[in-house]
């Protein structure tokens, strides 16, 4: 499926600049719970566990608890309202962007001839030994599902626009194990988890892993520009959990397809 460069450029420009206009609050000095002072501070972004602040010391990360509860309260309200008119511009952008792709046609873009690659080699995209072009095996004729089975995440894509009641039979409320190439990261404001969102070959459809923060981190945030997962464990220690890019083999329970997501809970890395 084939988007023009000039609709998602415009898209991603007006998002980004409505992001850090709604992002920012008026200047003012904040005390933290500890006693830091931060003269004339604007918050410049929400990460899920506190606001990144502008001042006049420079730039810092400030989690929720740190901040006093006025403070606190009117820069979640701020936090929330942004990601509300964040989704609602996203759904927006989408539905713009769907509607030019019918416009469009079925492969337009796409080089004559070529189909899409089929995904990494698994018991349930082709059997050892097959062509490298070999179209994955209908859902039907898969072998039995086994707990410490590895499905490829492009591959599973694949099963559910291909067959989407198949797939839901095979995999709904089953738990194993997927593996992807980490697309991005999305941490939740207010709770205590995050998603990795996987690669996937259809621009609408993907592969969601919602897990837990480790029981001993105080939060969970993503650095270099949403590149990397990055844990704290304690006051000034940060650990990298994951980075963008970066192959990974996870174990979950899979919850079926909804809306454009296929989605895993309670999910574990395995390597």
């Amino acid at each position: 499926m084939f988007i023009p460069l000039r609709i998602v450029g415009m898209s991603t420009l007006t998002f980004l600049t409505c992001f850090y206009c709604l992002a920012s609050v008026r200047a003012e000095d904040i005390t933290t719970t500890d006693g830091r002072v931060f003269k004339n501070a604007e918050a410049i972004l929400f990460e899920a566990d506190g606001p990144v602040i502008k001042h006049d010391g420079g730039t810092n990360h400030i989690v929720w608890n740190d901040l006093s509860p006025a403070v606190r309260r009117r820069y979640q309200a701020e936090a929330r309202k942004q990601k509300e008119k964040e989704i609602q511009k996203l759904k927006q952008d989408l539905a713009r962007a769907e509607a030019e792709a019918a416009r469009l046609g079925p492969g337009v873009g796409q080089p004559e001839g070529k189909t899409l690659a089929p995904p990494e080699q698994s018991v349930n995209s082709t059997a050892p030994g097959a062509a490298a072009d070999a179209p994955p095996k209908p859902v039907a004729q898969l072998p039995p599902l086994k707990p410490d089975e590895i499905v490829d995440a492009a591959g599973l894509v694949q099963q559910f626009k291909n067959d989407p009641s198949g797939a839901q039979r095979r995999y709904r409320n089953k738990v194993f194990r997927v593996k992807g190439v980490i697309e991005r990261f999305e941490p939740k404001l207010f709770i205590r988890k995050y998603d990795v969102i996987f690669e996937s070959p259809d621009r609408f459809v993907r592969v969601v892993a919602a897990f837990d923060y480790p029981g001993d981190y105080r939060t969970v945030f993503t650095t270099q520009r949403g590149q990397t997962l990055v844990g704290k464990p304690a006051e000034n220690t940060e650990v990298t959990l994951l980075r963008a890019g970066q192959t990974l083999v996870l174990q979950g329970k899979c919850k079926g397809a909804r809306d454009t997501e296929i989605v895993f809970t309670g999910c574990v890395v395995v390597r």
